[in-house]
């Protein structure tokens, strides 16, 4: 049977306007019912993800994926998020396509939230060793070679949260949320995180004046990475979650995709490592590409990865509305700003390796 979950909002941000992430409800149940003819036949299991609510469920010997979305995500930004949903799958990636409520629509609504129904795909893996790099870093170069074609409304080019810093808000977001932090009743070592934090920003808002003003900026997935990106028997199954979908440089999107890697792929401390990493990385993206990177991108792409923890900071630290939430998620950040700052130290290093290596 499925029953309530607990609600909690310690992850609601923005003085409220993101919303709680939802929980499992007989409310929901009904709407799964009324909606979609929906009735689970036994447990339902939350499948995780930061977002929005994906809730496996099972019935009448089908299973499917419930996605409930938070309420800043409106109407319009899912008509978005489906159209950019439909022209990948035509063009040959692996993407959820929504079950039609049995009036026709392709999703509902549950109060001040939109909620959509896709099938469950069989799945052994997800996008987060270096193995599984080599396969989807490919195709997320053909991701973003379809995506330069696309236009969508404001909502879908803006999300509200993301992964995401643009170069115009890293500096004053950065400095709102170390103020946070040196806030704090007996910081700790956090003020020397906050110390960290405002002096990446300072480097990269002025590398990014000097450098960033040319480079072409699309709709991109915002979020590629792990459970994001589905593995079945080293065959990339689905790429699902375009809640962070947005407007920006492509290479901000595939920085975002080399942060986490660097983070969890067992990489190297070494500098030289993290280097050969990153020009190999960017290789396999490229060779997704209908329009390689320019010469100016490439030496772009250090800098959007130093640039990556700021989000962090200048993001969710500054803007969640729980302060323990706040003090968690910056307490682990000291390691990727000190490699951040350590890059951009050594940022001419960085961009002859890119530059140097060989078109892929």
């Amino acid at each position: 049977m499925c029953h309530n979950m607990t609600v909690t909002s310690s992850d609601d941000a923005g003085g409220g306007l993101r919303g709680s992430r939802a929980t499992l409800t007989r409310d929901l149940i009904r709407t799964l019912h009324n909606a979609y003819g929906i009735e689970p036949c036994s447990t339902c299991v939350d499948l995780g993800g930061s977002s929005s609510l994906n809730l496996l469920v099972p019935s009448n010997h089908a299973r499917y994926v419930v996605r409930v979305y938070r309420p800043y995500v409106s109407c319009a930004r899912l008509e978005a998020i489906h159209r950019v949903r439909r022209i990948l799958t035509a063009q040959g990636i692996p993407c959820a396509i929504p079950i039609t409520t049995l009036d026709g629509q392709t999703w509902t609504t549950l109060r001040d939230r939109v909620v959509e129904v896709e099938p469950y795909i069989e799945h052994d893996g997800y996008l987060n060793t270096l193995e599984r790099m080599a396969i989807g870093l490919p195709l997320l170069g053909q991701i973003h070679s379809i995506l330069q074609t696309i236009e969508v409304n404001s909502a879908g080019r803006r999300p509200l949260f993301a992964n995401f810093l643009s170069p115009d808000e890293t500096w004053h977001m950065t400095l709102k949320g170390c103020s946070r932090i040196r806030s704090w009743e007996a910081p700790g070592n956090l003020s020397r995180i906050a110390d960290c934090a405002e002096e990446l920003a300072g480097l990269v808002t002025e590398l990014d004046r000097e450098r960033l003003d040319a480079l072409p900026t699309q709709l991109v997935h915002g979020d590629y990475w792990d459970n994001n990106v589905l593995f079945d028997n080293h065959v990339i199954a689905l790429v699902t979650d375009f809640d962070y979908m947005g407007e920006r440089m492509r290479i901000d999107d595939l920085a975002l995709t080399l942060y986490f890697a660097n983070d969890c792929c067992d990489t190297d401390d070494d500098s030289d490592a993290r280097i050969k990493q990153m020009v190999w990385m960017t290789q396999k993206y490229e060779q997704g590409l209908d329009v390689p990177l320019s010469e100016a991108e490439r030496r772009a792409v250090p800098l959007a990865l130093a640039r990556q923890p700021l989000w962090s900071i200048g993001g969710w630290v500054a803007l969640l509305d729980d302060e323990q939430s706040a003090r968690r998620h910056a307490s682990d950040m000291l390691w990727s700003l000190q490699g951040s700052i350590e890059i951009l130290s050594n940022l001419e290093q960085w961009q002859d390796a890119i530059l140097d290596a060989p078109r892929s």
